[in-house]
């Protein structure tokens, strides 16, 4: 299962074969630099020569020779915002989640209202297993720009972690507002309602989302997974089928049916889907 923010990042561990995130949230370019949802820190930095350099290793996705590259030039000026945004981003890529949050704190500290230094230290706190922190920071950022889809996007997962679906349905729709053709938010927010329990209106939102070539197998997975939550098995089967082995069918369906039986007894599931 995939939960989506703005490019393929995974979230959380799986549970199944790719139950997992934010394909996810998150939220920022691969080179953790200003999206095109974004505005501009008031205090930006004009990029050198080495910074736009480390920027471009980053988006290459080598983010361990960008993370050095970012060192070298966070050694020099410990005070570049930039610098230490794109390090920080580097550092969540390769694992180092607290060495992120370390980085970007200081970024953050420097630069206090610089939105995507905002949105990264929230992605960096869901992976940390920190919903109610990430969304702390990103309620920040949407104070300074509502429509920053990295913001929105991540805000959504977080509160879905939280098991706060009503909440999180209703970021996604204001999201959606603005950018309505949004494959991501709208994949998540069909997410969302299967995991309050609406699997028919999510199964209609999936099943029209996977006609796209370039979001299966993904989207497949999730279609899957809400057909388990539905209880039909029999389809979950046959979508797994189009990717996965016999055992590892039946593992998946022995999930979904452990989901379903905990949301047939009232329990949250967001914690454990993206545990």
């Amino acid at each position: 299962m995939t939960f989506q923010l703005e490019i393929k990042l995974p979230f959380c561990k799986s549970l199944l074969r790719p139950l997992g995130a934010l394909f996810l949230v998150v939220l920022v370019s691969a080179c953790a630099v200003p999206s095109e949802q974004s505005r501009p820190s008031p205090a930006a930095e004009p990029a050198s020569s080495s910074l736009r350099l480390a920027q471009a290793t980053a988006k290459s996705g080598d983010h361990q020779t960008a993370a050095r590259l970012f060192e070298d030039i966070v050694e020099e000026d410990p005070e570049s915002v930039a610098a230490l945004l794109g390090l920080g981003d580097s550092y969540s890529r390769l694992g180092q989640q607290s060495r992120a949050a370390a980085v970007l704190g200081r970024a953050h500290e420097l630069d206090a209202r610089n939105v995507e230094v905002l949105a990264v230290l929230a992605r960096v706190h869901l992976s940390l297993q920190q919903p109610e922190r990430a969304l702390t920071y990103y309620d920040k950022a949407l104070a300074i720009d509502r429509n920053n889809l990295s913001a929105i996007t991540g805000k959504g997962v977080a509160l879905d972690t939280l098991s706060r679906h009503a909440e999180a349905q209703k970021v996604y729709q204001n999201g959606l507002a603005h950018y309505p053709a949004n494959f991501v938010l709208r994949n998540n927010y069909a997410l969302s309602l299967a995991l309050s329990g609406q699997q028919a209106k999510s199964i209609s939102i999936l099943q029209e989302l996977v006609q796209d070539p370039a979001a299966a197998p993904n989207v497949r997975d999730n279609l899957a997974m809400v057909y388990g939550l539905a209880g039909r098995e029999k389809d979950a089967r046959a979508t797994l089928a189009l990717d996965l082995e016999a055992n590892e069918i039946e593992e998946n369906i022995a999930i979904y049916r452990a989901l379903r039986r905990m949301l047939g007894e009232g329990k949250k599931i967001g914690s454990l889907v993206y545990a």
